[in-house]
């Protein structure tokens, strides 16, 4: 077993500043094996955007990218207009010293969970862009609905979103470290996709994929939105 995590890290680089594997509490929930699994099945995004994303897309958002930012990896990057600008949501210090060493990119410093969440986005994008409404061509939320109020955060990225632009979900119902999880996290795929009809979003594309780990409790979602 050790030497198979020893040939995962050299692949995957797990050992990310400020979650390091040795001192890791949240045992097999988040150990190698289940870094390898978060990147993995985080790419099951990867051919959905490549399909769907329109070539005049500029303005992208990320939301809670953890060390696996989708819209770096290369696939995107050798395909996408090279001058697409890429922000990240994202509030954990390590995370973003790490996205800002590697990636030309902004960073949008907010807890999703906080009170002042929607007032704190729109100073924070007047502040860096200069607008906030209708302003991302495309927004990713994938493996973070099990944590947050999505609720919430749906409802109050929809004004940022570009009328005709798109938001894609990745996600599996109760599947991560659950002494994290929300208790206003979603109850079913369904769910997600009915709170998100009436915020107002039209549909584009929903799939259920069968379980790539046994782990996964539930199919996972990818969803497309757009308004």
């Amino acid at each position: 077993m050790e030497k198979d995590s020893i040939e995962i890290e050299k692949v995957y680089e797990l050992e990310w500043p400020g979650w390091s594997l040795e001192n890791n509490k949240y045992g097999e929930d988040f150990d190698a094996e289940a870094r390898v699994r978060m990147i993995e099945t985080g790419r099951k995004l990867l051919p959905y955007l490549l399909d769907y994303i329109p070539d005049s897309s500029k303005n992208y958002l990320e939301i809670g990218p953890f060390f696996t930012p989708i819209l770096f990896s290369d696939e995107i990057t050798d395909t996408l207009r090279k001058d697409r600008q890429v922000s990240f949501l994202e509030n954990d210090k390590n995370v973003i010293s790490w996205l800002t060493d590697r990636f030309d990119c902004s960073v949008l410093n907010l807890d999703i969970n906080a009170t002042t969440f929607s007032d704190e986005l729109k100073q924070e994008m007047m502040t860096q862009f200069g607008v906030h409404e209708n302003f991302y061509d495309v927004i990713t939320i994938s493996q973070i609905v099990n944590y947050i109020d999505y609720k919430l955060l749906l409802k109050n990225i929809y004004p940022f979103l570009n009328t005709g632009g798109y938001i894609f979900i990745n996600n599996v119902v109760d599947y991560g470290i659950p002494v994290l999880f929300s208790e206003k996290r979603p109850k079913s795929n369904q769910e997600i996709i009915n709170a998100a009809i009436a915020l107002g979003y039209k549909v584009k594309l929903q799939e259920e994929l069968s379980k790539t780990f046994n782990e996964e409790p539930h199919y996972r979602l990818i969803l497309i939105l757009t308004k």
